[in-house]
């Protein structure tokens, strides 16, 4: 019993790894700009991971959300205490826009289009990148900006295309 309950913690960690791994693939972009299909096929992936991890009997459920909540809080600690380890599993702001002009290879490489980053910048108010001093898109996924004319940041909700 006791190496079935050990055998469940090792699989929900490999759950949890899985999951960041597909996640880091997909981008931090996709984390703050999820939309309704990106959303069907997160949780659609999840499942089935989940399905083939998780074994049958009471204690194993229990087993698995515990493991995976302390997986999360310890590498939550880690990402906190540690730059590389953040950006390694977060991934590293990016430059979009720097003094009005936007950055196409950034762009590119974060798999997004001018038309979403317009978007985003038109939530914080800005009505086109000429007006803004720099832009980033967060770690988290989030587009923050400061204006050409003043010093006030803002950050934005997550942008859904």
């Amino acid at each position: 019993m006791l190496n079935e309950l050990l055998l469940q913690a090792v699989k929900a960690v490999a759950y949890y790894v899985v999951l960041i791994v597909i996640m880091r693939l997909a981008g931090k972009r996709l984390a703050g700009q999820t939309t309704t299909f990106d959303l069907i096929v997160l949780i659609t992936l999840g499942v089935v991971i989940q399905s083939t991890a998780l074994q049958q009997g009471w204690p194993n459920a229990p087993v698995f959300v515990v493991t995976l909540f302390a997986v999360h809080r310890g590498l939550a600690a880690l990402c906190a205490h540690s730059t590389w380890f953040r950006h390694l599993v977060r991934g590293k702001p990016s430059v979009l826009v720097r003094d009005g002009r936007i950055i196409d290879k950034t762009l590119e490489r974060e798999r997004m289009s001018r038309e979403e980053l317009q978007a985003g910048l038109r939530k914080l108010g800005y009505d086109s990148p000429e007006t803004v001093k720099l832009a980033v898109l967060e770690e988290t996924g989030h587009i923050s900006a400061v204006g050409a004319n003043g010093p006030a940041t803002i950050t934005s909700e997550r942008v859904n295309p």
